[in-house]
């Protein structure tokens, strides 16, 4: 059996926004969106929307094929695309790891975000938060998260320099100040039809594995409920010792020139794109 879906593998560190981008992009017209798809068998789990309900797209017939495939005779995309009419499939599965057991996807996009809001977003899962107010990080936390940073974002870009794929990049605030061009830059690269209601992604059915949290059950009170913003919410979280600490540290600094080229040495500068 032939399989003509193609594949896109957003790559990025955790808390990069790759559920904000791959849902805009699942809002494409024959885009599906599978999210973080190793959760189907890391965690058992189905559809985050659907919960426990029936998903019409993550079929219990499909998590079962792809809960029992042997992926050393064939993809994982391939068995998504037996259940599937879809053009383009989006995996948010991030880490080299997941991509390289199931197949590394035709197109490969770095999305990454300023080091600082990263950082913070990584040390407030790691370190005991207040129950009233916001924290700020000591320098020992932050010194581990910068340690993290660079430990990931080194792996994450070693991996991705050896792959013969299409590469682009783009980071999230560059995204977030405008979704629009930002998209329709990604479609021109991608070769897929451009929606504008897209951006307005939680209007629309969304079904996708994992994620750091459910759009269709987002409280009004949450950040990002209904908008795309640009996630400022770090600066109340570092003394500006720290921030310098992080914007001078020359090891971050080079990462991010590696960062910005990659695409340019693919010659898939993402920006660049008509």
């Amino acid at each position: 059996m032939e399989f003509s879906l193609r594949s896109m593998g957003i790559v990025g560190l955790d808390y990069c926004g790759s559920t904000l981008v791959s849902n805009v992009l699942s809002s494409l017209p024959g885009v599906l969106n599978v999210g973080e798809s190793h959760w189907i068998i890391d965690r058992n789990l189905g559809c985050r929307e659907c919960h426990n309900k029936p998903c019409p797209v993550f079929t219990r017939s499909m998590l079962d094929d792809l809960r029992a495939a042997e992926l050393t005779e064939q993809s994982w995309w391939e068995i998504i695309s037996s259940h599937s009419d879809a053009d383009l499939i989006i995996s948010t599965d991030k880490l080299p790891k997941h991509f390289d057991l199931f197949g590394v996807p035709d197109n490969l996009l770095f999305l990454y975000k300023d080091p600082k809001a990263n950082i913070v977003s990584w040390c407030k899962r790691k370190f005991e938060l207040p129950s009233e107010g916001a924290k700020i990080f000591i320098d020992d936390e932050v010194e581990i998260g910068i340690n993290w940073w660079l430990e990931m974002t080194s792996k994450l870009l070693e991996w991705l320099e050896r792959q013969d794929r299409e590469i682009s990049t783009i980071s999230l605030e560059k995204f977030a100040k405008d979704p629009r061009g930002a998209t329709l830059s990604l479609c021109g690269w991608l070769g897929i039809e451009y929606d504008p209601t897209s951006i307005d992604y939680w209007n629309r059915e969304l079904h996708y594995i994992g994620g750091n949290h459910s759009v269709k059950r987002l409280q009004p009170s949450r950040h990002f409920y209904r908008r795309i913003a640009v996630d400022d919410r770090w600066k109340g979280h570092l003394s500006d010792i720290s921030k310098e600490k992080i914007d001078n540290n020359e090891e971050i600094i080079r990462l991010l020139g590696r960062i910005s080229n990659i695409s340019s040495n693919r010659k898939s500068s993402f920006f660049r794109l008509p």
